[in-house]
């Protein structure tokens, strides 16, 4: 189900116009005819890594740092684990490269090793998702709310979340005001 656009990022124009996507900046995992899906990776903390493995009825062996941010509008029960390739978590089937460097996993039995063993340096932590409809992520891009980039693993493990979407506008080398249209003399 991957496209030209997938893997890559997705960068929220300045005035999106929809809440749940304001400066974000999306990791779009798949897209195709079916649709397209992804996480929000700079989305607001929902609540501390080690508040969510005990919601999940785990009991921690050590203090987890980190926290979950939202994801996406989509699924907000679901929990999403991304972390480097190479820290993979072993002993678990349900994992699979987003991009290259880049591994997911919605698998509870990552949760439980991660709760026994402790977090992948490089976790993010994400609840629900960020899906469009067959020809709905197409459209909204012809209409510019989406620009979209190449994603590597540095961008998302390496630059923080509050710096994401001004830095992923900065690697295009434009700022996000040049992604705005503007007519000379309009009031």
């Amino acid at each position: 189900m991957n496209s030209m656009l997938a893997p890559g990022l997705l960068l929220a124009a300045p005035r999106l116009g929809d809440p749940n996507f304001d400066r974000s900046v999306v990791l779009l995992a798949a897209h195709g005819d079916e649709g397209g899906f992804g996480w929000v990776l700079n989305g607001r903390t929902s609540m501390s890594l080690d508040e969510l493995v005990r919601r999940a009825g785990l009991e921690p062996s050590q203090k987890l740092p980190g926290s979950a941010r939202v994801g996406g509008p989509v699924a907000s029960d679901q929990v999403w684990l991304l972390y480097r390739s190479e820290e993979r978590l072993a002993g678990v089937e349900d994992q699979f490269e987003v991009a290259p460097g880049i591994t997911a996993s919605a698998s509870r039995k990552a949760l439980e090793q991660i709760a026994e063993n402790g977090a992948p340096e490089s976790l993010i932590t994400l609840v629900g998702y960020a899906g469009w409809a067959p020809k709905q992520l197409a459209n909204e891009i012809r209409f510019g709310s989406w620009l979209p980039s190449d994603v590597t693993a540095a961008t998302v493990f390496d630059v923080a979340s509050s710096e994401l979407w001004s830095f992923a506008y900065g690697r295009l080398g434009v700022t996000p005001m040049s992604f705005t249209t503007r007519t000379v003399g309009s009031a």
